[in-house]
């Protein structure tokens, strides 16, 4: 585990990839006032208890959870954190029915479920909860003073921070998808945390969307299969995770 302060109160804690081969790790954001923190997902259970050791080592108590979406390597750490207020998006039931066996919904069910923008006060801290439709039904942005924003996995990059392939799923979500990346773009004057890799700024981001768009638009103009090479020629970057598109674009 890796520990990035991006700004006073305000820690990314960054896991190596679980797996040999993968490009990816998991990541949480802990916002931190005295002696209470804010977690923006919570990993895998050894992921979140490295980070409930770190922060009672130091006296700082769990205050409140915020799930960016219901996928396992968001959420799952919830089945090993103190019983704290959760807060996730109002779909939340959608995603788990997909991927999730019934007897652990309990775990993961939240306790605030978020459907309109929120506001969440936390001492120095002004956190906004954005529900946004794109990689899942369930995905929440969360803005941090006006200077943060967590994507959640709108956009992900490798450990490295090379892009990774967009994870969408099926030709049916692509539209969804774009419009949530059309939605991301502008805030370049923003620190952007994403649910995978290192924080950019929020030029970089708009750089990296246009990429993806390209992909993204290059498998809608056609109603045959696409490789991956002919989907990706007219990007300026080399996309890790090529496994994605043959999921669903081949």
């Amino acid at each position: 585990m890796k520990k990035i302060e991006l700004a006073q109160g305000i820690i990314l804690y960054t896991f190596p990839p679980r797996r040999e081969g993968a490009y990816f790790g998991d990541s949480i954001t802990a916002i931190i006032d005295n002696n209470q923190a804010i977690l923006i997902d919570v990993g895998f259970p050894d992921e979140a208890q490295q980070v409930l050791e770190d922060l009672t080592s130091k006296g700082i108590a769990i205050d409140k959870i915020i799930i960016s979406h219901f996928h396992d390597d968001h959420m799952d750490g919830l089945k090993v954190l103190p019983k704290v207020p959760v807060y996730g998006s109002s779909r939340f039931q959608e995603t788990l029915d997909l991927w999730t066996e019934k007897e652990d919904h309990q775990y993961f069910t939240p306790t605030i479920a978020v459907e309109q923008p929120i506001k969440i006060e936390h001492g120095i801290h002004m956190l906004e909860i954005i529900p946004q439709l794109g990689h899942s039904l369930c995905t929440v942005l969360v803005k941090i003073n006006e200077q943060f924003l967590h994507v959640a996995d709108e956009i992900m990059y490798a450990t490295n921070n090379h892009p990774l392939l967009p994870s969408i799923e099926g030709r049916n979500r692509i539209n969804v998808q774009l419009e949530s990346w059309n939605k991301i773009k502008d805030y370049n004057t923003f620190t952007i945390i994403p649910g995978h890799g290192l924080p950019l700024d929020g030029n970089k981001l708009r750089k990296d969307i246009e990429n993806r768009t390209i992909y993204a638009e290059a498998i809608l103009a056609t109603n045959n299969p696409i490789s991956f090479e002919d989907a990706t020629k007219n990007c300026d970057c080399t996309f890790m995770h090529r496994d994605w598109h043959d999921h669903f674009a081949e």
